[in-house]
């Protein structure tokens, strides 16, 4: 059976991440021989990015169990597909999580027993994670209305809709954040009479093109899906924008 343990150093004497998905290395060990080996993920790729490198490296290393103290259900899904055990809940060192998961004491992924009390958990932990994103767009809005004048977007965008569509899709590849900012931005374009055409545009390709993340997405994915998957959503976001724009304006 092989072993894997999620660690922040290569040492079996090393203790267990908080999340798998920040491990610096995958520690795999033989249950038979206690011999072994190990593997570092991609320094570079952070994030979502983190968390798939994590799993396709468990995956390509045939890996039967992963030892940890907590695995997102995203991730977790993801490895039970792929036939790889879940034991979640494990402290100490990697060579203590694995003396004890040998001897029987896990021998399953702990269930939470109070499902209410997990999702009220779970709901002020992504509430608390949203902080940020929300004062951040308080912020992003009074930015924007000081830094950016009038003149400057209507030399930008003209009013016509083709080219505002073009334009307002090309600024949304460019930038990158939460989707919730989009909406910040789009409203303050609004007020600044920039048209629906270019606002729609952005919104569109702020959530589906990643130029910034191009990077990443190419470490985790490859240069062919990573340039043909921005490549055409951006080409398609075209239509809809101006699509979307008309049949709104037909219906009202």
């Amino acid at each position: 059976m092989r072993i894997a343990v999620a660690t922040s150093g290569a040492d079996l004497d090393i203790g267990i991440v908080t999340r798998l998905g920040t491990c610096a290395y995958l520690l795999i060990i033989n249950s038979e021989t206690l011999g072994f080996e190990v593997f570092p993920r991609p320094s570079e790729l952070q994030g979502r990015g983190a968390g798939i490198a994590t799993v396709i490296l468990a995956v390509n290393q045939d890996v039967d169990v992963i030892l940890a103290r907590y695995v997102s259900p995203r991730m977790a899904q993801t490895l039970r597909e792929n036939g790889i055990k879940i034991v979640s809940g494990l402290k100490g060192t990697a060579r203590e999580a694995v003396g004890e998961y040998l001897q029987g004491s896990r021998t399953a992924p702990p269930e939470p027993d109070r499902p209410a009390i997990h999702a009220a958990r779970r709901s002020l932990r992504q509430f608390v994670a949203m902080l940020p994103v929300l004062l951040g767009v308080v912020l992003l809005t009074g930015l924007f209305k000081v830094f950016v004048s009038r003149q400057v977007l209507t030399s930008i965008f003209s009013g016509r809709p083709i080219t505002d569509t073009l334009w307002g899709a090309c600024f949304g590849s460019l930038v990158a954040g939460n989707p919730v900012n989009s909406y910040v931005i789009g409203g303050a374009l609004l007020d600044a009479a920039v048209s629906l055409f270019a606002v729609t545009a952005m919104m569109i390709t702020w959530v589906t093109v990643g130029f910034i993340q191009l990077p990443a997405e190419l470490s985790a994915f490859g240069a062919r899906f990573a340039v043909t998957r921005n490549a055409v959503a951006f080409a398609v976001a075209l239509p809809i924008a101006f699509l979307t724009v008309v049949l709104v304006r037909w219906l009202s």
